[in-house]
């Protein structure tokens, strides 16, 4: 189901799986986001419905459902070390080091969106300032095409801004000629897309990054080869001579897939035994606990053939 925010879960009668753009603690259910301060949304959702208790639910952040995806059926596959990146409206990223997630279970995405790309900047939504993703999500760049004049209506969506920006700074043969406001707005978001990027090289020197999400998938075609020479310009050269940069293979609902994948990773977790009933003091959130060593026993182990 796709609720009116964009969020979609699936769910189903013998388990219940969802996503959510933003930082998850799966210790106890609670959703922490700009606007929200430890709403206890498992306990909500479940009320609303009418989920039962003995009915496991399962809730993440939309970087790590991606990155599951990914990594168990799209570019991730056979690699040890990767970043999957998630582009939307906002920014995140999914780390796997050494064929686990980075962090464990317990833990939210990690926050690449919010790592700071410049002192004093345009100010995030988060409330911080020179966020990453205050340039490269889908919001700022709406925004950031509007100040710079672009022809477009207050009230278009973040994906019709994106797809008028990428017309405009390539019209195509036959077309007008190419809005240099367009072309140095999309040349300045490859710039802080490739400087965010060797920052995770340097980090984590990952075999692969991957660019997912909506908007990475609909900015990637035009922006890759400029993001990957900006990237090698701003990381260590070791360690970006062995990271591939490449976009994500599942598409746009890849979020979802990986959501999908939650109650079927638990399955694998624990060796395909069935679930025991957890006590009724159990705290909430405790039946969704994803293992790490689910990364090892299925997904990052296969091969990538």
């Amino acid at each position: 189901m796709r609720n009116a925010n964009g969020q979609v879960f699936q769910m189903a009668t013998t388990a219940s799986a969802m996503k959510l753009l933003s930082p998850i603690s799966q210790n106890d259910g609670l959703s922490v986001r700009p606007s929200w301060d430890a709403v206890p949304l498992e306990a909500l959702l479940r009320e609303t419905a009418g989920l039962p208790s003995e009915v496991p639910f399962f809730i993440d952040n939309g970087a790590k459902t991606l990155g599951q995806a990914e990594m168990w059926f799209g570019g991730g596959r056979g690699a040890r070390d990767a970043v999957i990146a998630l582009i939307g409206s906002g920014v995140g990223a999914c780390v796997v080091v050494n064929g686990a997630l980075y962090g464990g279970a317990h833990s939210s995405a990690v926050e690449w969106g919010h790592t700071t790309l410049r002192v004093g900047g345009r100010r995030c939504r988060c409330g911080s300032l020179g966020c990453l993703e205050a340039y490269a999500g889908a919001q700022a760049l709406r925004e950031r095409w509007l100040e710079a004049g672009g022809p477009l209506s207050e009230g278009a969506d973040e994906e019709t801004a994106l797809a008028a920006l990428l017309l405009a700074a390539h019209p195509g043969d036959g077309g007008p000629p190419a809005d240099p406001a367009a072309v140095q707005l999309l040349d300045e978001t490859a710039e802080f897309l490739g400087a965010g990027i060797a920052d995770l090289v340097n980090l984590f020197h990952p075999e692969r990054i991957l660019l997912g999400g909506w908007a990475g998938l609909m900015l990637g075609p035009a922006l890759l080869p400029a993001v990957r020479g900006y990237a090698a310009q701003y990381a260590l050269r070791y360690p970006a001579e062995r990271t591939v940069i490449e976009l994500g293979r599942l598409g746009p609902d890849a979020v979802t897939v990986g959501a999908a994948t939650l109650p079927l990773a638990d399955f694998f977790a624990r060796g395909g035994r069935r679930r025991q009933q957890l006590p009724d003091e159990a705290w909430p959130g405790q039946a969704a606990l994803v293992a790490e060593d689910e990364w090892r026993a299925y997904g990052v182990g296969r091969s990538s053939g």
